[in-house]
């Protein structure tokens, strides 16, 4: 489901509060999940929450599974820094939350893990990151300025289960082509981004964006031949902005 979350990130950076809602589309099963995004931001602080709950037959597999992930922290020159970032698991009765804690003091990340609201351990992460996939995402604008690399590696947590690692790059040439097909030549940048995180088993945890470059909205989303059976592919359904 980390792949599919990012399906649905949309940014507006000067809006007090941003709304959006996307559907994705899997295959022959049709409308899989829909998701709601909310980016709150002022000077000093910002919130970012992003809920995806599953559809149709994919619901009654996965036991109505719902995420929901929170990212809170500080603006400081126009970059996002996560103090705070939640994941909520619900499948089924069981409620699974994970809080991971950043000490940006001694470089260490806490994890914390609560099932239906009982306290089930805390560890210290083997490595140490300075965003979760979320404010990445929001701070891409800024960091992707300029397209002289061929490729920008990241860390966050939301990636490489190992280190947190994720690589964008802007495809090109028959890559470019075949994406835009895929896309009805929407028109917008289009970026690709490695999780090295399965959505399913068979995929590589490989996403295309298309953007809308003047407010960095996603207007389009997919993932490759997912288990052989089709693209899970998302787009957006509405937004708003609330000044």
């Amino acid at each position: 489901m980390r792949v599919i979350l990012l399906l649905f990130l949309a940014i507006f950076i000067y809006a007090k509060t941003m709304m959006a809602t996307y559907t994705a589309k899997y295959g022959w099963f049709g409308t899989i999940a829909e998701a709601t995004g909310v980016y709150e931001y002022n000077k000093t602080n910002y919130k970012i929450t992003a809920q995806t709950k599953t559809k149709g037959i994919v619901a009654s597999f996965s036991k109505h599974l719902s995420q929901t992930y929170i990212s809170e922290g500080i603006v400081k020159n126009n970059i996002l820094i996560p103090k705070k970032y939640t994941l909520i698991i619900k499948r089924g009765d069981n409620i699974y939350k994970r809080v991971y804690k950043f000490d940006r003091k001694n470089k260490k990340i806490i994890k914390i893990r609560f099932k239906n609201s009982q306290f089930q351990g805390k560890e210290t992460l083997k490595y140490y990151v300075s965003e979760d996939v979320l404010s990445l995402y929001f701070n891409l604008p800024n960091y992707l300025k300029t397209k002289k690399q061929k490729i920008y590696t990241f860390y966050a947590i939301g990636g490489r289960k190992s280190d947190g690692r994720i690589d964008v790059t802007f495809p090109t040439g028959n890559e470019l082509k075949n994406i835009k097909d895929e896309f009805d030549n929407k028109k917008g940048l289009y970026i690709k981004a490695n999780l090295y995180n399965k959505v399913f088993a068979g995929d590589k945890g490989i996403l295309y964006l298309v953007i809308d470059p003047k407010n960095w909205v996603t207007l389009k989303g997919v993932v490759k031949n997912v288990l052989k059976i089709g693209d899970l592919k998302g787009g957006i359904k509405n937004f708003k902005l609330i000044p």
